[in-house]
């Protein structure tokens, strides 16, 4: 049995008092009861296929490493083989990008306290290279920028190891 026209009435009645009394959430961008909005830390960078992870580039300004695609780059920090706070894989062109809450990370101790590691064996993207091992990165300040409301600061990869200082697991 369908309702009646008067229960429908008092129905759509009740939603419409129930919406005018209860307030729509807003998004919260300054302050407040969590704090303010901090923003993302983005980690990014370019993996090559090399025993370093860097490229050579030729005297006309051509890149001649290929780029070591579908390697998965890991975000550690701590001592010893550390903790993984993210990952990403590299595309076909080598590039990476993690993105982390600003909320729970502070971009210094990113900076100080944690590494990106390739672990990935180099074997994969080249069989001459070495099939133990992992490529292993420092970190450096590329800047910030802002997107809307949205404080994003950027960490690069750098410092990339000679082939004596690769780690072997």
């Amino acid at each position: 049995m369908a309702p009646s026209k008067r229960t429908m009435l008092f129905v759509c009645l009740l939603v419409a008092a129930v919406a005018v009394v209860v307030p729509i959430a807003q998004g919260q961008t300054t302050g407040g009861p969590v704090g303010p909005l901090r923003g993302v830390i983005r980690i990014q960078g370019t993996v090559f296929c090399s025993v370093n992870g860097s490229a050579t580039v030729g005297t006309n300004g051509t890149i001649l490493t290929p780029a070591f695609a579908n390697a998965t780059v890991q975000l550690r920090c701590g001592a010893g083989n550390g903790t993984v706070f993210g990952s990403a894989q590299t595309n076909s062109n080598g590039m990476f990008s993690i993105l982390l809450d600003g909320s729970y990370f502070i971009p210094a101790q990113i900076l100080s306290g944690c590494r990106a590691v390739v672990t990935t064996p180099l074997v994969s993207c080249n069989a001459t290279l070495a099939s133990a091992g992992t490529l292993t990165f420092t970190l450096t300040s590329l800047g910030n920028t802002t997107v809307g409301p949205l404080p994003i600061f950027i960490i690069g990869i750098s410092g990339m190891f000679n082939s004596t200082n690769i780690t072997i697991n």
